[in-house]
């Protein structure tokens, strides 16, 4: 699930394309804002809170919004929320829209205007533990329009709210997948991770790839994006190592801690740095210079080579020589 920036208010609100199932993109265009874009509650099962949200209209004209709860999956790499349509949520382990009332469900905004929503989460006696999710959906009027199908996309913004219940929460993650391309000749390196969460909650890994050379100095550290990865699904990270001169043997460790008890994932690989055509203009330069140096050596200036001109050609040849080597 891609997580937002900052949990202040956004003016880049989620935009939640309403088709079956339905995906959520961020947009501007339909001029509104929740805030915050996401919630964090916890609460123990058979508990009562309330929490406050806004709902703000960047438009110029005034707006009725319509408000409810959906409940939504995350089944892609990239934690792009997919809101379920008629789906029995006592089949979805994760579901938590039951379990919250919103009041009011529907208000005005005039143009500029932030008005207050209470949210009121009431989680049954039998509730898991960990983590429970739903999506608070802000449907403004006039705001229906076509796809290229000519089918209808209704346009909303939403807060996402992550729901703990305390307990025994099972907390379990992998490290599915950590690639770079083995050989280059000059940087920057690729680094693609996948990290499987097999947890009951949603967990957020913090750590970095730390480069490293082959005399064991640090070359680089590169941190990992704040990203969520939802219960039972897997989430892909993207590191690049932006240094162009790289030579010989380096190492590349990534960890990551995750979790309320700060469990550790980690992985290691090694790939290799070669500007190989480089290096074979350099010997190639070296070799003429020492054949131009034997001949001098061997032909005093008293006593000329017969061919003059294959000197000369072997000069010629190390001036071309030099200019590739600088236009590398």
């Amino acid at each position: 699930m891609k997580q937002p920036a900052t949990k202040k208010i956004l003016l880049l609100p989620l935009l939640l394309f309403f088709l079956s199932p339905q995906k959520i993109n961020a947009q501007t265009a339909i001029g509104l804002s929740a805030i915050p874009p996401r919630l964090e509650v916890t609460i123990k099962a058979d508990g009562a809170v309330s929490q406050v949200i806004k709902v703000r209209n960047e438009s110029k004209e005034e707006r009725t919004i319509s408000t409810e709860v959906r409940d939504f999956i995350v089944t892609d790499n990239i934690g792009t929320p997919t809101i379920l349509n008629d789906i029995d949520n006592t089949n979805n382990r994760w579901a938590a829209s039951s379990w919250i009332q919103v009041s009011p469900s529907t208000i005005k905004l005039k143009p500029g205007e932030t008005k207050n929503l209470t949210l009121t989460i009431l989680p049954p006696k039998n509730a898991l533990p960990g983590g429970h999710y739903a999506m608070i959906v802000h449907r403004p009027d006039r705001s229906s329009s076509l796809d290229s199908t000519g089918a209808s996309i209704q346009a909303n913004v939403g807060t996402l709210v992550y729901i703990t219940i305390p307990g025994n929460i099972k907390q379990n993650a992998i490290v599915e997948k950590f690639t770079a391309p083995s050989f280059s000749e000059f940087g920057p390196i690729d680094f693609q991770t996948t990290v499987k969460n097999s947890s009951d909650i949603h967990i957020q890994p913090v750590g970095a790839i730390t480069v490293k050379n082959w005399f064991g100095g640090k070359t680089a550290q590169l941190n990992l994006e704040p990203t969520n990865i939802f219960p039972y699904t897997t989430r892909d990270f993207q590191n690049t190592l932006n240094k162009k001169w790289l030579f010989g043997r380096y190492s590349a460790n990534f960890n990551a801690i995750y979790g309320t008890n700060g469990s550790l994932i980690s992985a290691t690989l090694f790939f290799w740095v070669i500007p190989w055509r480089l290096l074979i203009l350099i010997g190639a330069a070296i070799a003429i210079i020492i054949t131009l140096i034997v001949i001098k050596k061997k032909y005093p200036k008293n006593k000329q080579p017969k061919s003059v001109d294959e000197v000369a050609e072997l000069e010629k040849e190390l001036e071309t020589l030099k200019k590739k080597y600088k236009d590398q």
